[in-house]
């Protein structure tokens, strides 16, 4: 099953012939997310050149990433394509969430690397990207096995998010975190920055045709930033990616773009991704002039009290989805529908919180965050 139908199975088994219908008009009028989602998953877990993170490594780590996020469902997409694959023991237990042998020096730092930046991606610093290298992997295998991880994590969240709408979510199996506080001191700005990578680069002249298809150069670019010629590593993704992510935060009707702009914010707020944090509260204040909204959360962190009802469950549920998959549940969508949200834009935030996931662990992990001059 692709991932595609596999989203639209859940929406189609939604217990109440209201919510059915509900999400059938999601389905419906969010096609074409569904079904560059599914683009996405294929070119980071069975891509066309996989060099040495075969289909077998690649599919173990996703069955094992999607466990991670407490999206079971999603884990048992991923171990059936496993089994076709006939993959060794090794890769079987490791999609069962076993440790990798350390004799295997090169699965080991794969899902060293995957287990940190699915559960603790805030945590990743240089010094990981430096492990991976000392393990003996290029910079175009560090930006495969990263876009991987993320993919994962993105539909770790749009399948949990639609199975809260579909009303068949089961019980959190997980306590609540404890809060996060003192967020401050990490150096939260809606004041500009800029992103320098940890890897080298693709250099534009040396850019295959496949990367510069995936970069979109045309005869008057000028410049491609560090950050697009850094995920020019892996092309395949690349492509995917950027028109899956203008389309969930740039697609017409449903959620406002003032609201995704805050699942955005949200998001990277739980994920320290200080670039991405800083571009979408400007975005925020600019939509809706509330530039008190952003301090309070910088100030506040994720238990910020916004003191506003159209807002506080928004950022609320975008904290929790980031932060707690295993704790989020189908109360969490009966609280935004009852303050007013339609499903349409429930999804559109769910989606909007997902790319986010995505985006926050490839800019926070690949490279980090300085001052604009």
């Amino acid at each position: 099953m692709d991932i595609s139908s596999f989203l639209s199975a859940i929406a189609a088994s939604a217990r109440t012939g209201a919510q059915r219908n509900e999400l059938a008009d999601v389905v419906r009028m969010r096609s074409d997310i569904l079904s560059m989602s599914a683009q996405a998953n294929a070119a980071v877990v069975s891509p066309q050149k996989p060099g040495r993170l075969t289909h077998s490594i690649r599919t173990a780590l996703a069955a094992r990433m999607a466990r991670q996020s407490c999206a079971p469902m999603l884990a048992s997409v991923y171990l059936e394509a496993l089994e076709t694959l006939a993959p060794p023991p090794a890769l079987t237990a490791l999609a069962h969430e076993e440790a990798a042998s350390e004799q295997d020096v090169f699965l080991a730092a794969l899902t060293q690397y995957a287990d940190l930046v699915t559960l603790r991606p805030k945590d990743a610093t240089r010094a990981d990207i430096l492990s991976l290298q000392n393990a003996g992997l290029t910079d175009a295998e560090i930006v495969h096995l990263t876009e991987l991880i993320a993919c994962v994590c993105y539909l770790a969240r749009i399948t949990l998010g639609m199975q809260a709408m579909a009303g068949t979510l089961p019980p959190a199996q997980t306590a609540e975190p404890e809060a996060v506080t003192g967020l401050e001191s990490v150096g939260f700005t809606a004041e500009p920055l800029e992103w320098v990578p940890y890897l080298q680069p693709v250099r534009l002249e040396d850019a295959t045709q496949e990367q510069r298809a995936a970069m979109k150069i045309t005869p008057s670019n000028t410049k491609i930033s560090d950050y697009v010629l850094t995920l020019a590593h892996d092309p395949e993704s690349l492509a995917v990616r950027s028109p899956l992510f203008n389309a969930i935060m740039y697609g017409r009707d449903g959620l406002s773009r003032a609201g995704r702009e805050m699942g955005a914010l949200g998001c990277s707020l739980i994920n320290h991704c200080l670039y991405c944090a800083s571009v979408h509260a400007r975005r925020f204040i600019q939509l809706t002039k509330r530039p008190e909204l952003v301090e309070i959360i910088f100030a506040e962190g994720p238990e910020a009290c916004l003191n506003d009802e159209y807002w506080q469950p928004i950022f609320d549920f975008s904290v929790k989805l980031t932060r707690s998959p295993g704790t989020f549940a189908c109360s969490d969508v009966a609280f935004l529908r009852d303050h007013g949200l339609s499903d349409l834009e429930i999804f559109d935030l769910i989606c909007a919180v997902g790319i986010f996931g995505w985006a926050n662990r490839l800019m926070h992990t690949l490279g980090h965050s300085t001052l604009a001059p």
